[in-house]
């Protein structure tokens, strides 16, 4: 007599109740590191960043959304500080958070973002700040020199530590020169790109124009990776300026027509 061959038996499934408490016990594990990481404070982040000088009175909050007060960067006074963290953009690699900076004397906002190649993006900053307080970060401006600073940034893009992208408008108000002369030179704005020349390669431009003071200004500001800068324009007197400013202005030599002078600058920052 010929057999039939058995038929394989189809293995067993996991009882629907025992699925369902694989699937329970696996969500609560999950909520649980969800909310351990939402929840880590913010004083974590002391630590890490005291090796680069930066150091604050007290941290409150988490490290998603929280608060330094008292801020200070290698002993310079720079405020107090809060965040907010976009977790959604460490989907497509970025580390982006709102920034706050609160002072006695000022206040700035943005957004800010960075990616692990190292190219840094800020966007929708506006600031309201006097020139002494970024006098005094080490970022290449004259020393003495008074006056506030008030910026309209849409975007600002930044590799290997030199802008690549800016676009906005920065303004430089009730301008004074250093003791002990302490002349008043007026207030100012820059365009940046300059509408007449644009962004080039690896340059940023901007066009220079006065608001008010002893100056009439139409320049033009161009910033290169070296850390050269070359202003060039026009300026003429107006109403009335000191003696000083005047012989000065006449060391550029002759006017034109129209009484401007030709003038230009150059340096390093």
């Amino acid at each position: 007599m010929v057999r039939r061959p058995a038929r394989d038996r189809p293995a067993r499934s996991a009882p629907v109740g025992t699925r369902r408490i694989v699937w329970l016990v696996a969500l609560g594990v999950a909520a649980a590191l969800l909310f351990a990481l939402a929840t880590l404070p913010a004083s974590l982040l002391a630590g890490r960043f005291a090796r680069a000088g930066i150091a604050a009175v007290a941290w409150t909050g988490s490290v998603w959304g929280g608060s330094a007060r008292g801020l200070t960067w290698r002993g310079i006074r720079i405020g107090d500080l809060r965040w907010s963290v976009a977790p959604l953009y460490l989907l497509r690699g970025r580390l982006a958070a709102d920034l706050e900076l609160s002072r006695p004397d000022g206040q700035a906002r943005g957004h800010v973002s960075t990616t692990i190649g190292g190219k840094h993006r800020i966007e929708h900053l506006q600031a309201n700040l006097p020139l002494e307080a970024l006098a005094a970060v080490p970022l290449g401006l004259p020393k003495g020199w008074t006056g506030r600073v008030r910026a309209d940034v849409a975007e600002l893009e930044v590799a290997g530590n030199w802008p690549t992208d800016v676009r906005g408008t920065l303004d430089l108000e009730g301008l004074a020169g250093p003791p002990p002369r302490d002349l008043v030179i007026g207030s100012y704005r820059a365009v940046l790109p300059d509408p007449q020349a644009g962004m080039g390669a690896t340059e940023i431009t901007a066009r220079v124009t006065d608001k008010d003071g002893p100056f009439g200004v139409d320049a033009r500001l161009t910033l290169s990776p070296d850390r050269s800068y070359v202003l060039e324009g026009t300026l003429h007197p107006r109403g009335d300026v000191p003696p000083a400013l005047r012989q000065a202005i006449q060391l550029l030599g002759p006017a034109d027509a129209s009484g401007r002078r030709q003038f230009s600058v150059a340096g390093t920052i």
